[in-house]
């Protein structure tokens, strides 16, 4: 009679199973999205890619989501002959895909038919590109300040954030013009820096300054954080660090100049 060989029990045949898996089977993990590569001024820019006026920058970065390009351009109008000027901003991120450019979104503002001497122009050292998600991918952060006046005061001064879909800003005026040195003392006047933008310590400043001519939202402040209600905590903790940073220096730059 023909004899079969006997077969391992079961347990023996899920040790045998598991070991497989844990010698050569193990299924691979998640990818995860590269470090993003570093932000460079770009040298060309790709048929297709719109600029309006005149380029004043282009900025060029390689991330989870692609090959990435941000340009920014200005355009002003002299005196027409309604004797008005105008100055208007523009810029746009795109996607570049085996060079052909998409572009993701676009902003336009600026001053229109100013009476007095118009005036829009990007804050180029207030341009970054900060990872705020695990995606992999760069945000875009960037201002620019506005004005129609005929006068030295604070122009109006945005800080916009796009991140994803979504587009996020504070909105206020710079130091343009706030405080002024004394050119036989050094001593320098006027209205302090606020480090804090609620509308509380806004007021506690001025009781301390003893007065101002300007009213909240003070020179150097914003109006509100509304846009970052439903925002991810991170973008209103990164939008604001670099507000107060950037005021700080344009404050000190506006006093350097006094003494240059």
């Amino acid at each position: 009679m023909r004899r079969f060989p006997a077969r391992p029990p079961l347990a023996a045949l899920l040790l045998a199973l598991a070991g497989c898996h844990g010698q050569g089977g193990a299924q691979p993990a998640a990818e995860v999205p590269a470090k993003p590569g570093p932000v460079s001024r770009a040298a060309t820019i790709p048929k297709g890619v719109e600029v309006k006026g005149k380029l004043v920058a282009a900025y060029s970065w390689r991330d989870s989501a692609g090959d990435n390009l941000l340009v920014l351009g200005e355009t002003h109008e002299d005196r027409a002959s309604d004797e008005t000027e105008s100055s208007r901003l523009y810029t746009a991120q795109y996607r570049v895909d085996a060079g052909r450019p998409k572009r993701l979104w676009a902003l336009n503002d600026g001053v229109d038919q100013c009476l007095f001497d118009a005036s829009a122009e990007f804050d180029l050292p207030a341009v970054s590109f900060p990872i705020l998600g695990r995606d992999g991918a760069r945000a875009v952060a960037l201002a620019y300040r506005q004005t129609c006046t005929s006068d030295v005061s604070p122009n109006e001064y945005k800080l916009i954030l796009h991140a994803g879909k979504g587009k996020f800003g504070l909105r206020g005026a710079d130091r343009y013009g706030v405080r002024n040195r004394d050119q036989k003392t050094g001593e320098v006047e006027g209205l302090r820096l606020p480090a804090d933008c609620s509308a509380g310590a806004q007021r506690d400043l001025l009781r301390r300054e003893g007065g101002s001519l300007f009213e909240p939202p003070l020179p150097g402040c914003y109006q509100d954080e509304n846009d970052f209600a439903k925002a991810p905590p991170a973008y209103l903790e990164y939008m604001k660090k670099q507000w107060f940073k950037r005021m700080r220096e344009l404050d000190q730059a506006w006093l350097d100049g006094q003494t240059a």
